[in-house]
């Protein structure tokens, strides 16, 4: 008896410690993928920050050099886009990095039609470069009037929008349409769907694809620049407003990115 329990004592030991060595050596792998990713995010941020940067300082010299005024106003045009591209990179990163509680969400009463007027004045130059048709469809039984945070939820509407005219070629379509999910009492889930006719996703990819620090793949989405920094974001922002998002895609048939997030009817 003695010997049995002895046994069951020594075999019970050598378990545990075969399960502390697999999650030790688990926990490893984990460690060792998430500071390869972070080496590969701070060079592709570095690379990406310093090519507008690039671009800005190379066209400052040219227009310091140049007579012709309308030269330089097209100078001044590639500087001021390029300021632009890199102050976005920059907010999304200070978005993402803040752990101080700065990054809260905000709820004040905001027009729908309104938030859409401002996502499509800020993605319709990148569109009609393309020369891409967009279609737009907003249920009529959203209320005109919601509470909730409407910067937020239209800086992950652009971001979403703005991935899908740069993975779309040229003269296609992109979509975006605003729905109901659900309503409780005064509380709304709105469900907002972007759709492209891009380079599309893989079910493997879809599973890191709102990590931070990842790319669906990097080889492919460089070529359309991007630190792979804005969808972490999006999430990110659509968890603090009791929301989810997800993909809906196959590689060479194009994507659906969906998410839901919840407001509030304005009085």
């Amino acid at each position: 008896m003695y010997l049995e329990q002895l046994l069951a004592e020594r075999t019970n030991e050598i378990t545990k410690a075969q399960e502390n060595l697999l999650i030790a050596k688990y926990n490893k792998k984990i460690a060792e993928h998430l500071n390869h990713a972070k080496s590969e995010f701070l060079a592709r941020m570095s690379h990406e920050m310093l090519t507008p940067l690039n671009f800005i300082l190379g066209f400052v010299e040219l227009a310091k050099t140049s007579d012709d005024t309308e030269q330089i106003m097209s100078y001044v045009d590639k500087i001021y886009d390029s300021s632009v591209h890199l102050l976005a990179m920059l907010r999304n990163v200070l978005d993402v990095s803040d752990g101080s509680g700065a990054f809260k969400i905000v709820e004040l009463p905001f027009s729908i039609k309104s938030m859409i007027r401002y996502v499509l004045k800020k993605t319709n130059p990148d569109r009609k470069k393309k020369e891409q048709e967009l279609s737009l469809l907003v249920c009529q039984s959203i209320p005109k009037m919601l509470i909730g945070d409407e910067k937020r939820i239209a800086q992950v509407i652009i971001h979403l929008l703005t991935n899908a005219i740069k993975f779309s070629p040229k003269q296609s379509k992109v979509g975006l349409s605003l729905g109901i999910h659900s309503e409780e009492n005064e509380v709304i889930t709105l469900k907002i769907e972007v759709t492209d006719n891009g380079i599309g996703v893989s079910k493997e990819q879809q599973k890191y694809l709102f990590d931070l620090f990842e790319q669906a793949d990097g080889g492919k989405t460089r070529k359309y620049s991007g630190i792979g920094i804005g969808l972490p974001l999006s999430k990110c922002i659509v968890k603090m407003m009791d929301g989810d998002i997800w993909v809906e895609s196959e590689p060479g048939k194009g994507s659906k990115f969906l998410f839901t997030c919840k407001v509030k009817k304005a009085c």
